[in-house]
């Protein structure tokens, strides 16, 4: 191969404008100190992130006029491309921290398709707390290619040779990604210059045609391909696609079907992946699939694949398993400490010497969880971080997110220790999680992230319109409504909600997952690990008490699925290592003693008691794909199946004559129920295609939506926008300085 030529200079970039004298803003009941970035509702700390803090400032400052959007992302986002998606999350993030409507504003208002004007009266204070006169705000860079470096960024340039060696670097880079060139030189990329006069290049990749990206992208060993999860709009299937960064040129995995997280081998030849309930390898020149080990749960937090051909990796509220990468017996690696009340160890990622990682610890003891360093040869632990989730960036960064942000510090992998201080790369990134698909991936000087949005509750008529969306302060999970429609109970993953839909008000009960209220509304199960490490389930009054009854314990982490309508009976998923996810019922009258309902070697999951309480639905992976089956209760025997094709999350109707589900798709379907002394179900319709994120892990929430009780609308987690690209990043680490 023939050597790369040196980079090209790039041309300086255009001054910035000078800044405006920091002080204070006064607009409503806010106060707004710029020293400090701090924003105040009276006594009261709001919490933003930094670019929403300095999006609401440039707004402020500009509030005599129009602000377009081209403005706003060249001095938000100076150094960095990013879409129009980034300025409208930081815009819905200020409305709903500003308590701000945007059909009737009273702070920022929406000029469409142009940008937003900040409409609030403010009173500037400069310098000290007396009241100055209202200052004329200073203008900002008209010209959306301008590029403002932040004060504190690095002055010094690199010496000649640190230069040349970065170049040639960065020209290696740069060959194998010509596609990210032209993408830049067709005006859908960005490059700025760095502190050595290096150009950066940030490209978004978009989902091939007729597809959606389901999750990020996850970039090869040698930085020439990236691998990624894609949802088929007309099939609904989900597969592994990998896209050749020099070309172009996106082709999907055959065999990998509903699959989750994947991870390459050491030599770029294979990828490991995830999918019902097994950890897979497949070729990517084709052929067929390797199933390697099944795991506990309903999903995985991850793997990664050693130079030696070790394959570590996470199943959900467990330790880390090892397991050769031809095949074998998994090996424990990690053990959860129950006296540190850790739930789950996650995201392993080798070090280059293929024996120490990094893994993160969940944990309900304050200050223990966050990223640890792990070996294969030691049960040692060092802790390295407070975030719980960071992306090994070889050979000398780790990556991680803080409030939003994304941020590199360099790692000593010799020491396993972490040196100076976190630079921030770019914004408003979503933290991995155990029920999305966020993820970053670096190599050498090329760095991916996806794109991603938060899940908020909306209503949705029959036909598949849009209604209204809940007014809560964040994204709620597995809601539940009362039987009168005008309260939802519903979880973030770490609190529970309830929300009064009459007057609007949401108010946090208590730490919790799972959240379920009985119909009349007077009490609500749930599970917490906050005493044992273990989620054991709970009962609360909903009048405002403080105290919790314990309703079931156990050795196995536990999901609260449904109550009956009489109030008997509670009925729940434990998750044992031998028979998988369980079904269980407990009584509420007698000696409340718990009792195995459906414990297979399969999956069972999801369950829901039928209005009349002499039936429950439930999703089950016995057939290999997750289908919807209905079986007598409170004794299992009469089953019928419901869905086919696959399906999951079945809801009754309030009068128990139609059954909901949702299509592997995620189309909502319905299917009519006649319950005499035989259940009978008939007419299997499609409702619409919901906008409920697909993909490979989606089984493992309770559910994501819930009908009214007359089935004519119903509540849906659905993004705010949906997922639509991957950011690419050429020579990113130039923006850390020499």
């Amino acid at each position: 191969m023939d050597s790369p030529a040196p980079a090209a200079d790039v041309p300086d970039p255009v001054d910035p404008p000078a800044a405006p004298a920091d002080g204070t803003y006064l607009f409503g009941p806010f106060r707004m100190d710029v020293p400090t970035m701090q924003l105040r509702n009276g006594d009261h700390l709001v919490a933003l992130t930094p670019k929403a803090f300095d999006t609401l400032l440039v707004l402020i400052r500009q509030r005599n006029r129009l602000v377009r959007k081209d403005e706003l992302l060249a001095a938000i986002w100076p150094n960095s491309f990013v879409s129009e998606d980034s300025l409208a999350q930081n815009i819905a993030a200020l409305r709903r921290s500003l308590g701000d409507d945007h059909t009737h504003p009273q702070y920022i208002a929406t000029i469409p398709r142009r940008g937003y004007r900040f409409i609030a009266p403010v009173t500037e204070r400069i310098g000290t707390d007396e009241p100055g006169s209202l200052a004329q705000p200073p203008p900002i860079a008209s010209d959306a290619t301008a590029v403002v470096q932040s004060p504190d960024a690095p002055a010094a340039a690199a010496t000649r040779a640190q230069r040349h060696t970065r170049r040639l670097r960065l020209a290696g880079a740069l060959g194998a990604v010509g596609l990210l060139v032209a993408a830049f030189l067709l005006g859908r990329g960005a490059a700025t210059r760095s502190a050595d006069g290096l150009p950066t290049l940030r490209v978004t990749m978009e989902a091939p045609a007729g597809m959606r990206l389901a999750s990020g992208g996850v970039l090869s060993p040698d930085g020439r391909s990236i691998a990624f999860i894609a949802h088929d709009e007309s099939t609904g299937t989900i597969r592994i696609w990998i896209r050749a960064l020099d070309s172009g040129i996106a082709r999907r995995l055959d065999g990998t079907e509903g699959a989750a997280r994947p991870f390459w081998s050491a030599t770029g030849e294979s990828l490991g992946f995830f999918s019902n309930g097994r950890l897979k390898r497949v070729s990517i020149a084709g052929g067929s699939v390797q199933t390697l080990a099944s795991f506990v749960g309903l999903t995985t937090s991850g793997g990664s694949w050693s130079a030696s051909d070790t394959i570590l990796f996470a199943s959900y509220k467990t330790g880390l398993s090892a397991i050769p990468a031809a095949g074998g017996r998994p090996a424990e690696v990690t053990h959860l400490d129950t006296d540190a009340l850790e739930t789950a160890h996650r995201w392993p990622q080798f070090l280059a010497d293929g024996r120490r990682f990094l893994f993160s610890i969940a944990s309900e003891k304050p200050g223990h969880s966050g990223t640890y360093l792990g070996s294969l040869d030691s049960t040692v632990r060092t802790k390295l971080l407070d975030e719980s989730a960071a992306f090994y960036a070889p050979p000398g960064y780790v990556l991680f997110i803080r409030d939003r942000v994304l941020l590199a510090q360099p790692f000593d992998a010799d020491r396993g220790e972490l040196t100076g201080k976190p630079i921030p790369i770019a914004g408003d990134l979503a933290e991995p999680g155990a029920n999305n698909n966020a993820v970053v991936s670096a190599v050498a000087d090329l760095l991916t992230f996806g794109s991603t949005s938060d899940l908020r509750l909306a209503w949705f008529n029959r036909s598949g319109a849009r209604l209204d969306e809940v007014k809560a302060p964040l994204g709620l999970s597995n809601p539940t409504l009362s039987s009168d429609q005008n309260q939802i109970v519903a979880g973030n993953g770490v609190d529970i909600w309830s929300i009064d839909l009459e007057h609007d008000a949401p108010t946090r009960i208590v730490p919790g997952n799972t959240p379920l209220q009985s119909l009349d509304g007077a009490h609500i199960a749930y599970t917490s690990a906050r005493h044992t490490g273990i989620a054991d389930i709970f009962v609360r009054a909903t009048s405002g008490a403080e105290h919790d009854d314990l309703l079931v314990r156990s050795q196995e982490n536990k999901f609260v699925t449904d109550w009956s309508r009489d109030g008997r009976y509670v009925v729940y998923g434990s998750l044992n290592p031998q028979t998988k996810m369980d079904l269980w019922v407990v009584p509420r009258h007698g000696d409340r003693k718990p009792v195995p309902f459906l414990a297979t070697t399969f999956n069972e999951f999801q369950a829901q008691i039928s209005p009349d309480g002499r039936w429950i639905a439930y999703a089950s992976d016995e057939s290999g794909v997750w289908e919807v089956y209905v079986q007598s209760f409170p004794m299992p025997g009469t089953k019928r199946a419901v869905s086919s094709g696959g399906g999951s999350e079945p809801q009754w109707r309030g009068d128990g004559k139609e059954l909901f589900y949702l299509a592997a798709d995620g189309t909502l379907m319905s299917v009519d129920v006649q319950a005499a002394s035989d259940l009978r179900v008939s007419r299997r319709r499609p409702l619409f295609r919901t906008p409920i994120p697909i993909s490979g892990e989606m089984y493992s929430r309770r559910n994501h939506y819930v009908p009214t009780s007359d089935g004519e609308r119903f509540l849906m987690n659905a993004p705010e926008r949906p997922q639509g690209s991957v950011t690419i990043v050429v020579n990113w680490r130039a923006a850390l300085g020499p």
